[in-house]
């Protein structure tokens, strides 16, 4: 077995909701979608799952090598991540009235480029991938780089679904988002809210990974 049975519910309830926040690739595959159609949609949805899992594979070898390096390397990672998630939570409460920008590509092919090149030259996503995988991960059953890698192509699945839906949707579900502020104000809660509960469990829990 490679993943914990105890700990993987858990991770798609979180991976789930935090898919479901109208973050940055969110909007950006609405605009596309919404101004150039479908296909540009899910180009740009294509783009942002690229860069992403690059990052998911080059945050997964990160760990493995920074907790080898040294013994204390995991409770680092741990506080560090902690602090992460908490000040994400606090951001997003802060504007959660707030949609962010999302501003379309011209083409299927700039859709993609866009797409990818936004997600691998943002460091962010390093950080909060090395901060949210290795709460759901268990040295005892397999090699921790490998769990995270697994789960890291769990979520990016998780978000390619609702991602495509949005690609499909186009602009009735910008239209819904832009309009309505308890729909905006309901995801950006829960999104909050999720962010928040994991930092604390990072903090509250000495076996993270």
């Amino acid at each position: 077995m490679i993943l914990d049975p105890t700990l993987f519910p858990v991770f798609l309830a979180g991976a789930t909701a935090l898919a479901l926040s109208p973050g940055p690739d969110m909007m950006f595959t609405l605009a596309t979608a919404a101004s150039r159609g479908r296909v540009a949609g899910l180009a740009a949805v294509a783009g942002i799952l690229s860069g992403g899992f690059l990052w998911t594979l080059a945050s997964a070898l990160g760990l493995a090598a920074l907790v080898a390096a040294s013994e204390h390397g995991l409770t680092v990672v741990r506080f560090a991540g902690a602090a992460y998630l908490i000040w994400l939570a606090w951001k997003t409460f802060r504007t959660i009235d707030t949609l962010p920008a999302g501003e379309a590509a011209s083409g299927a092919h700039e859709a993609f480029k866009r797409g990818f090149i936004t997600n691998l030259l943002n460091p962010k996503i390093g950080l909060f991938f090395m901060a949210f995988l290795p709460q759901f991960t268990n040295a005892e059953l397999s090699p921790v780089w490998l769990q995270m890698l697994l789960l890291g192509v769990i979520f990016f699945a998780i978000g390619a679904v609702i991602l495509i839906s949005i690609a499909f949707a186009g602009g009735a579900a910008s239209e819904r988002l832009s309009r309505s502020k308890n729909w905006r104000r309901g995801l950006n809660g829960l999104a909050g809210t999720t962010f928040g509960a994991l930092g604390l469990r990072l903090i509250l829990t000495g076996n993270s990974t």
